[in-house]
């Protein structure tokens, strides 16, 4: 068992806690503006209560009364906070336009950090030398498990320029070939469907397996290639895959282990078994799929 006290802490850059202050205000306030609310008011109270959950803060000197904006709580959790965890929300899609926010799962700083670490060493592979000047756009919420990772920490350990749907529209027809666009399943449903085209040569994440026909009209409209992520809200991203025909492969520091309901996980060396809530079934070395593979009927006996 780790102490809070041993435990590593999180460093977050302003823009990063920016971000994710702006898509908890949308929640108190449905102006999704950069003031803050006034002083004794049910939204102020609100937001600070959100903010203090979300990040794991105890000193509530962080989110002064004197501040006037958002950015003003922004600069002084990035540069004081203790973030040594962080309750992101699950996140369930119905549609394209509509994001629900379920309940919140812990997530430790040191595995965050291994996660996005092994998330740019995967994206920096596939792009090769160009992955430094990349662009990441994404459709989803900051303070769910998939959002924060690919939308906010991912961006800023990678140095990649980041935007998100959400505020700039136009942030899709933004991106250059290489680039990167993730949202989920019905995100890159809609936009397959609604557009007659997408940017040329960009990446396209998705949070979970995509259907084989949305798939095939994204290659046809430009993309250069889909990976698909297994993502929990337990654990994050486990892990991906560049086909829909493929079995995932689990990122670089998860391992598996001799049960399916069961990985190892290094952060920073240490080693941690976990347990999955749902099982995993390998089907060679690192690879897995989520349903057990058929075993072959036998063949009817001859008869002689």
């Amino acid at each position: 068992m780790i102490t809070k006290e041993a435990r590593q802490m999180l460093s977050l850059t302003a823009p990063t806690v920016m971000r994710v202050l702006r898509a908890l205000s949308g929640l108190c306030d449905a102006s999704r503006s950069d003031t803050l609310p006034s002083v004794g008011t049910p939204e102020r109270a609100a937001l600070s209560q959100r903010v203090q959950q979300l990040f794991g803060l105890s000193d509530t000197s962080l989110m002064p009364d004197t501040a006037l904006m958002l950015q003003e709580w922004a600069t002084t959790i990035s540069d004081a906070a203790e973030v040594v965890e962080l309750k992101l929300f699950d996140l369930v899609a119905n549609g394209a336009f509509s994001q629900q926010l379920q309940r919140q799962y812990r997530h430790e700083a040191d595995a965050l950090r291994q996660e996005a670490r092994a998330l740019a060493a995967l994206m920096g592979d596939i792009q090769g030398e160009r992955s430094q000047e990349r662009t990441l756009v994404s459709w989803l919420a900051y303070q769910t498990v998939p959002g924060f990772m690919l939308g906010a920490l991912l961006p800023q350990v990678a140095g990649w320029r980041n935007r998100n749907l959400f505020d700039h529209a136009n942030a899709l027809w933004e991106l250059k070939a290489g680039d990167v666009l993730v949202t989920h399943k019905e995100g890159w449903r809609a936009l397959a469907q609604r557009l007659p085209s997408l940017p040329v040569d960009i990446t396209a994440v998705v949070t979970e397996p995509l259907d084989r026909d949305t798939y095939r009209t994204l290659i046809a409209k430009g993309v250069a290639q889909v990976i698909e992520l297994y993502i929990t809200p337990e654990t994050g991203v486990l892990a991906y895959r560049r086909s829909p025909k493929a079995p995932f492969e689990l990122l670089a520091h998860w391992h598996p282990t001799e049960s399916e309901n069961y990985l190892l996980q290094l952060v920073d060396g240490r080693p941690r078994e976990v347990h999955l809530a749902e099982p995993l079934h390998w089907v060679g070395g690192r690879h897995f799929v989520f349903s057990a593979p058929v075993a072959p009927a036998p063949e009817p006996a001859r008869v002689a």
